[in-house]
């Protein structure tokens, strides 16, 4: 008797152990889903952004921004013997620009020169998660 109570549990305790990681990949394939529409819809609004920046804009250093089409990064500088922050500008390549591009696999963004149609294809891609 104690044998099939033992074995009755342990079949018990396995179900429930296999049922819930079921559950939690399913969630977690929901989240990523979730969270790489997220990033594209942040990663449009940071280029919306950028749009207005300027290398004179406020910055905090090690900011990073895209301005003009090529990537930007903030540090500090001297004017007129005063330190400030501002951006310094680095060209892409010739067929390259600056954007703002989801992260795949957690919440965030990463700002990095590429083509205009790898751009588009990654920001289709994060909101039909392929």
């Amino acid at each position: 008797m104690k044998i099939i109570v033992i074995s009755a549990i342990i079949a018990i305790l396995a179900f429930a152990t296999l049922s819930s990681s079921l559950v939690i990949r399913q969630e977690n394939s929901d989240d990523i889903a979730t969270i790489r529409k997220a990033n594209a819809d942040e990663a449009e609004k940071l280029q919306e952004e950028f749009a207005s920046f300027t290398p004179d804009k406020d910055c905090q250093v090690n900011d990073l921004a895209c301005i003009n089409k090529e990537f930007a990064m903030c540090a500090p500088t001297i004017e007129d013997g005063k330190v400030i922050n501002k951006f310094v500008l680095f060209p892409c390549g010739t067929t390259l620009e600056c954007f703002a591009l989801p992260l795949v696999l957690k919440r965030g963004t990463s700002i990095t020169c590429t083509t205009p149609k790898d751009r588009e294809d990654r920001l289709f891609q994060a909101r039909n998660n392929l």
